[in-house]
């Protein structure tokens, strides 16, 4: 059985790829529903960010011993990269967009969060020099309007809201960007076993070193650090690893798009399990992301075909090829 799985993700690995960032960005698409759950229970964005991160990175360590103990292990300058994307991409992003959520409306959370795709592509067009073809352009555009689209008619927001949302979308579009050129330097599961203990120890040195404002809050029962157990399980190893599988496959921009169902997902759960409602023009941009990301998944496919191999660990995207 997993002979035939193997083989059947090497047979179409672009567009597998896609698959299993979608996949992440509905992990990640829970994201909201954990944090008013846990709120509820006592915790604060830094509180359950620093647990969260601290038990992902534990069962990762134990899983990574029992299976491999310390053979094959990147060398130390590899090591230190993956570190630090950890200790940047988990730390900064996901702490701010929390943190944003607390002071202004989710739905101009959203709205401005996912500007980042296209700071993502600008940044692989910096960086990797992958201009972006008609064909992905095309895709940004309706993947950004359909994300509109499906936030509805947002709220007021203070500015100091809104400017922490925005730097969150550009912290995370430096994350998407450099885990791209990291992808490939380890094995899955070694990769992110260090990389989310970089985000612990980020966690753990600002909760014992940083300022008052940034002390942790932890779940004050029994439910609440349930809910720490899932958001960990759930969110940060099973959707982490599906983001870095998905990315080492199609690369950094059209994973920054694939990604937004997270919105998707996030809009439908508030909708079916924190009584929010739903307008005729949210459902449109729910269909109009998940339209983008077919064609996405079909232009990869369409590609692999032509080209019958996958892109290195600095493609931008296969859709930086050619099609006619």
């Amino acid at each position: 059985m997993l002979t035939k799985i193997r083989h059947a993700l090497d047979a179409k690995p672009r567009a597998y790829g896609v698959v299993f960032v979608m996949l992440a960005g509905g992990g990640y698409g829970t994201g909201p529903w954990f944090a008013d759950n846990l709120e509820r229970n006592g915790a604060n964005p830094m509180g359950f960010l620093t647990a969260r991160f601290t038990m992902s990175a534990i069962v990762l360590i134990l899983v990574r011993l029992a299976k491999m103990q310390l053979k094959d292990l990147p060398s130390l300058n590899d090591s230190l990269k993956i570190f630090a994307l950890g200790a940047f991409g988990f730390f900064v992003s996901p702490l701010l967009y929390f943190i944003a959520l607390q002071d202004i409306d989710s739905g101009l959370v959203v709205v401005i969060f996912y500007i980042y795709p296209a700071i993502a592509i600008l940044l692989s067009w910096i960086v990797y020099k992958h201009k972006p073809n008609l064909v992905i352009s095309v895709c940004l555009f309706t993947t950004l309007a359909g994300v509109w689209l499906t936030a509805g008619q947002v709220g007021d927001g203070n500015f100091t809201g809104i400017m922490i949302t925005f730097f969150s979308a550009v912290f995370h579009s430096i994350y998407v960007v450099a885990a791209g050129s990291v992808a490939k330097k380890s094995d899955p599961l070694t990769m992110l076993t260090i990389a989310l203990t970089g985000a612990a120890t980020a966690f753990i040195l600002v909760s014992l070193l940083g300022p008052k404002s940034l002390n942790p809050e932890f779940p004050i029962n029994t439910q609440g650090w349930l809910f720490v157990v899932a958001m960990a399980l759930v969110i940060t190893v099973l959707a982490t690893a599906l983001f870095f599988a998905g990315i080492k496959r199609i690369g950094p921009g059209v994973t920054s798009m694939v990604e937004t169902f997270e919105a998707v997902v996030t809009i439908s759960i508030g909708v079916m399990l924190m009584n929010e409602s739903i307008t005729a023009i949210q459902i449109l941009g729910a269909l109009v992301v998940l339209g983008s990301i077919v064609a996405i998944g079909l232009a990869e496919s369409r590609a692999e075909k032509q080209t019958g191999k996958q892109p290195d660990s600095h493609s931008g995207t296969v859709l930086d090829l050619p099609i006619s």
